[in-house]
């Protein structure tokens, strides 16, 4: 019964100081631009800074994190809403120098980082995305099969998990990338 509260006080810490950081994080001034901030929100002195290029993109965080996050965090079909609302938080205030030094952290301290734990409370209950519109689900069909009738099975499948880990808005990113996980391939063998 001891451990049950010591775990039970640690979670109600570790979500009082996701709520806290998330609560402080809204309250900066939005006149600062990305490019006048010396320090990212975050920051670690324990982990190496990034000098890769970003992506230039109405978003920060590129459409390979974005889908590698969204595939990674939605485990069944109950987290699709909650995840979606934490990615869209996520896309226009983070990039991937943050999250290469959130990686960074778990890696090294084997611990869920509070500001993703903090996103995701905040983010409990939230609905699904509407579903795709038929011809954005077009759209990824016809690139999926390649006109070919053989894969149009495979395709229509491998759909419903692409609307849950593809943004509708960033299909064509999608579409057009090169490098991703999960890629198209991925998704399809989620069928097979």
């Amino acid at each position: 019964m001891a451990n049950y509260t010591k775990v039970r006080d640690l979670l109600r810490r570790v979500v009082v100081f996701g709520l806290v950081l998330a609560s402080a994080c809204s309250l900066q001034d939005s006149s600062v631009s990305r490019q006048d901030e010396t320090a990212t929100s975050f920051d670690n002195p324990g982990t190496l800074a990034v000098d890769d290029a970003l992506p230039v993109s109405d978003y920060l965080l590129d459409i390979g994190t974005t889908v590698a996050f969204l595939d990674s965090c939605i485990a069944n079909s109950g987290l699709v809403g909650p995840c979606h609302c934490a990615s869209d938080l996520l896309v226009y205030d983070v990039d991937i120098a943050d999250v290469k030094g959130l990686e960074d952290r778990m890696s090294a301290f084997n611990e869920f980082p509070p500001e993703l734990a903090g996103l995701l409370i905040q983010c409990r209950g939230a609905d699904r995305p509407p579903e795709w519109s038929p011809s954005t689900k077009e759209l990824y069909l016809s690139a999926c099969s390649y006109g070919s009738d053989r894969l149009d099975r495979l395709c229509r499948c491998s759909a419903s998990r692409a609307a849950d880990v593809i943004p509708e808005a960033r299909l064509s990113e999608f579409l057009s990338a090169t490098d991703l996980r999960p890629n198209m391939v991925d998704l399809i063998n989620t069928c097979l």
